[in-house]
C-alpha cells in the first residue's frame, strides 16, 4: 500500500472514531474490548436494483445509531434524497460530489473531507470509486423528495 492510500486509511479510522463517538450507543457489544476492521475485511451488501454497496461498521441501520460504508462507483449519480435524521459522512477515498438541496451548494469534497445534513445528492466524481463512511443516529431510509 503506497503512502497516499495509506494517508487516506488513517484518515478513514480517524473519521469513524469521531462518528462513533457521536453516535452513543453504537459500540455493538465491544465497549469493553474494542473493534478492529480493515477495509479489506468488510463484508459488502448489494442494495437492490443499485450499483451501490454498505458495510455495516457498528450499530445497526434497521433500527437505529449505525457506521457503514458506503461504495459509490466511479462516475455514478444518485437520485436527490433526503433522510429522517441528519447524517455524518468523512470521505476517505475518491472525488465525492455532495449536493445541498434546500441550497444548492455543491462541492467536490476529496478524501478527508466530512459533510453532513438531511436532503442532499451525491455523485462520485473521477476515476475511482468513492467509499464515505456515514454515521445516523436513527434507522437508516431514503426518501425522495415529491
Amino acid at each position: 500500500m503506497d503512502a497516499e492510500k495509506k494517508t487516506m486509511l488513517a484518515l478513514a479510522v480517524a473519521g469513524a472514531a469521531a462518528l462513533a463517538g457521536a453516535a452513543p450507543g453504537l459500540a455493538g457489544g465491544h465497549a469493553e474490548t474494542g473493534v478492529m476492521i480493515a477495509l479489506d475485511e468488510v463484508e459488502w451488501q448489494a442494495r437492490p436494483r443499485s450499483p451501490v454497496e454498505v458495510a455495516v461498521l457498528a450499530g445497526d441501520p434497521a433500527t437505529g445509531a449505525h457506521v457503514r460504508l458506503v461504495k459509490l462507483p466511479a462516475g455514478w449519480t444518485a437520485s436527490d434524497r433526503m433522510h429522517t435524521g441528519a447524517y455524518r459522512g468523512v470521505n476517505p477515498t475518491g472525488t465525492w460530489k455532495h449536493t445541498f438541496l434546500d441550497t444548492g451548494e455543491a462541492r467536490e469534497l476529496p478524501p478527508g473531507s466530512f459533510t453532513g445534513g438531511i436532503m442532499h445528492g451525491d455523485a462520485c466524481v473521477g476515476p475511482e470509486d468513492c467509499i464515505p463512511m456515514l454515521s445516523q443516529d436513527v434507522a437508516a431510509d431514503f426518501i425522495l423528495p415529491e
